[in-house]
């Protein structure tokens, strides 16, 4: 027998863990209707007088008509007065037609058409939708010089981003599309390096680095106005490194790609989409700088034995100054006078008389 406490607890256990399986299968519920939720096509109803665009399927235009059947386009800037340029009869009279909930507005049919569309059956004649051309238009920008740099090759240290420019971010919101949310973008940016491999994450820094954050690549930005910019490109360091030291970014050229599929205008522009469904940009990134090692300057005082130097001899030739030949002269001589003569004659005898007598 199990007594009154034991039987309670038995029931308590067992009630917490009913509950319990229970809540988890709750939790489970939510998260698979949250991921049915976006097949749900909820940007395909809008709200009268909104904007369209032309390639959308299964829109749901019955808000819009308030009981029209036929809805007219006349000449942009003109008054829906006398007969319209085109016309389209949406249902007959007298019956139902479920095209209301899922017109197509082809490009065959609408192309050259875009503006205010008027109901043709009532009046006075109200205007049930605008029609535009999608624009798409992706870029490569600059945030250091806020500029276009699509297609040019930079250095690694730029801090780029990419750059959406459209018309069709009416279509996110609400006032147009009543039963849009938060998880209906449909636009889709790839982004892919020098050797065409996808890049899912960005690094804020090298591996290892205190700050350094792996963040996840904006594919699918929630684009509610025009021009939009990728959050955390200016956040991207294009010379991050791994764990063995290798360039996680290597240089080269990467490429940007942007796609659009507001309900399923892919399918409406299987050819002929760029700038419409499509757009891409590319970017080349230059190679680093090679790595300097630094040098430092040490001056070495070195005492060197005395050395002698013989300087060899030097031979000077002396260059004999020519002068004029020395030329012999002949000795003049001049005769004396005859007295002298006859003196000298005088002094000879008579000193050899002296002589002799001695």
């Amino acid at each position: 027998m199990y007594s009154f406490y034991e039987c309670h607890n038995v029931y308590h256990n067992g009630f917490e863990i009913t509950f319990m399986q229970g809540k988890y299968l709750f939790i489970t519920f939510c998260v698979i209707f949250l991921l049915i939720a976006p097949a749900a096509a909820s940007l395909n109803k809008i709200a009268a007088g909104s904007p369209v665009f032309i390639g959308e399927k299964n829109v749901d235009i019955s808000s819009s008509l308030d009981g029209c059947r036929i809805i007219a386009w006349w000449q942009n800037g003109t008054s829906p007065s006398g007969s319209p340029v085109k016309n389209i009869t949406l249902f007959e009279i007298n019956s139902e037609s479920d095209n209301i909930y899922h017109f197509n507005f082809s490009p065959e049919i609408f192309t050259g058409y875009t503006g205010t569309w008027y109901c043709d059956d009532k009046q006075p004649n109200f205007p049930v939708l605008e029609l535009r051309n999608p624009q798409i238009s992706l870029k490569v920008w600059d945030l250091d010089l806020d500029r276009d740099v699509t297609g040019m090759t930079i250095p690694r240290a730029t801090n780029i981003t990419y750059r959406i420019d459209t018309n069709l971010y009416p279509a996110l919101n609400y006032l147009n599309r009543p039963n849009s949310n938060p998880s209906d973008g449909f636009f889709t940016v790839k982004l892919t390096d020098p050797l065409k491999r996808n890049i899912p994450n960005i690094y804020t820094g090298s591996y290892g680095l205190a700050n350094t954050l792996i963040l996840p690549f904006e594919n699918n930005p929630y684009v509610t106005s025009s021009p939009y910019l990728w959050k955390n490109g200016n956040v991207w360091d294009h010379a991050a490194r791994n764990i063995q030291g290798d360039m996680i970014y290597p240089p080269g050229t990467y490429s940007f790609t942007l796609t659009q599929n507001l309900n399923n205008m892919l399918e409406s522009y299987a050819e002929g989409g760029e700038g419409k469904t499509r757009s891409s940009a590319t970017i080349t990134f230059l190679a680093p700088e090679p790595l300097v090692e630094p040098t430092t300057s040490v001056t070495v005082v070195t005492t060197l034995p005395e050395v002698t130097i013989s300087a060899p001899a030097i031979t000077v030739t002396a260059t004999a100054i020519q002068t004029s030949p020395t030329v012999t002269k002949k000795t003049t001589y001049t005769p004396l006078p005859g007295w002298i003569a006859l003196l000298g004659i005088g002094i000879v005898g008579f000193l050899a008389i002296v002589r002799r007598n001695r």
